[in-house]
């Protein structure tokens, strides 16, 4: 949970004081929402699923030990 929240606090800090890079974000973001926008629904799915596999592998801990 720190790093997590270390993570997002550097992030942010870096979107706040770079317009440049925030610009890009938006960008990304919303050429990213028009491409699921055509071929909706099947690609808000597949980001679901692909988000829940993600927080599954980040909070699996692994048996060593």
């Amino acid at each position: 949970m720190v790093r997590l929240i270390s993570i997002v606090g550097m992030g942010g800090g870096f979107l706040m004081i770079s317009p440049k890079m925030r610009e890009g974000l938006t960008q990304t973001l919303s050429v990213a929402t028009d491409a699921m926008n055509q071929y909706s629904p099947y690609s808000y799915i597949g980001a679901a699923l692909g988000i829940f596999a993600l927080l599954t592998m980040s909070l699996h801990r692994s048996g060593k030990g």
